[in-house]
């Protein structure tokens, strides 16, 4: 695997005694992004039309959030984990932040799948 050779390349806190199953824990935990086949779909799809306001106002998306808002955002924070996971010497403190990343976007996350299902 590329990115353990490179990791064990770098040396330092917890880069020298990695192993495959840290990586493979690590990448399983950030969740899965988005293909581009999956960008493209949302960049493509219509984006509801006022007809369709759903019953539950908590549920709605606003009208500011777009699909491809949304994608954007989701796009701009697969790249800065990256980039967390790349500079960080810390494989442990790259993770947690990672993981807080992943977990302070679940709100705008239902409300892409929301605006998905529409």
């Amino acid at each position: 695997m590329d990115i353990l050779n490179i990791a064990k390349e770098l040396g330092g806190e917890d880069f020298s005694d990695m192993i495959e199953d840290d990586i493979r824990e690590h990448i399983e935990d950030c969740g899965e992004p988005f293909t581009n086949e999956e960008f493209e779909e949302l960049m493509q799809s219509p984006t509801g039309s006022d007809d369709d306001v759903m019953e539950d106002t908590e549920a709605r998306t606003p009208s500011d959030w777009t699909l491809q808002k949304l994608a954007s955002i989701f796009r701009q924070a697969q790249v800065l984990k990256d980039m967390i996971v790349e500079y960080d010497p810390s494989m442990e403190r790259g993770i947690m932040v990672t993981r807080e990343i992943m977990a302070s976007l679940k709100p705008l996350q239902h409300l892409f799948d929301e605006a998905k299902k529409r």
